[in-house]
């Protein structure tokens, strides 16, 4: 894509600590989730370029997912080369993390949001 096409860097984006930073993320993704989400198939169907290869739409906006999941397999990496995985409770909490997350895309809201009441209830047990 040509640089005066491709969105200007916000430094905003990365302020603040990583809660912010992942908040922000998971906005900028429901956003274009919402705008996508009703995209016609024959849209999907267009070509377009990838990497020097014909590909279609459809496999573009995959590919975004994918890379999600290669950076986030690149920071499991540098916590365990820093030696700061943080022991079994931090590696529960990542997994339980990873497995709400594979729900955004399958699972109705409202199972959604219960997910997510019991998952606060335990913290708060673990926290009192």
């Amino acid at each position: 894509m040509p640089a005066e096409r491709r969105p200007k860097a916000d430094p905003a984006d990365t302020a603040g600590g990583v809660l912010e930073i992942v908040g922000r993320f998971a906005a900028r993704r429901a956003e274009t989730d919402a705008s996508l989400g009703a995209t016609d198939a024959a849209l999907l169907a267009r070509p377009t370029m990838w990497d020097g290869i014909e590909v279609d739409v459809r496999f573009r906006l995959h590919r975004f997912a994918s890379h999600i999941a290669e950076h986030a397999y690149q920071c499991e990496k540098a916590i365990r080369a820093l030696d700061a995985y943080g022991g079994d409770a931090r590696a529960i909490a990542r997994r339980i993390g990873a497995t709400r997350g594979a729900h955004e895309r399958r699972s109705d809201p409202a199972t959604l949001r219960g997910l997510d009441a019991a998952l606060e209830e335990k913290a708060e047990l673990a926290r009192s």
